[in-house]
């Protein structure tokens, strides 16, 4: 079942003072996936950033980068468990991200 931005439950969180992150799927015991969306304004940071579960982020719009590279719009990543980077965007980003396995404890 996909899920489509017009029927899906968005919540806000504020990861930080320039980034924001709206919950498009919840995860459910039959269903463990999480997907959000995440907005970077230019020059926000958000730190280490380690995971436990397996991310994979599609970079919709603007530059992202990781600490190493910089991903262009377009972008498909994939972050394995136990993986680090730095996420950031100098010129502002919007993520797709989903978690295919729960959402990664570090990201609370």
């Amino acid at each position: 079942m996909g899920v489509h931005p017009d029927q899906a439950s968005v919540s806000d969180i504020h990861v930080n003072e320039h980034i924001t992150a709206s919950r498009l799927k919840e995860g459910t015991p039959n269903d463990p996936s999480v997907i959000m969306l995440l907005e970077f304004a230019p020059g926000a940071q958000f730190g280490e950033d380690r995971h436990t579960v397996r991310e994979f982020v599609h970079v919709v719009k603007g530059e992202f980068g990781d600490g190493t590279d910089i991903w262009q719009a377009g972008t498909v990543l994939c972050a394995e468990p136990g993986s680090v980077h730095y996420p950031q965007s100098a010129a502002g980003c919007t993520l797709l991200v989903v978690y295919p396995d729960g959402e990664d404890t570090n990201d609370q």
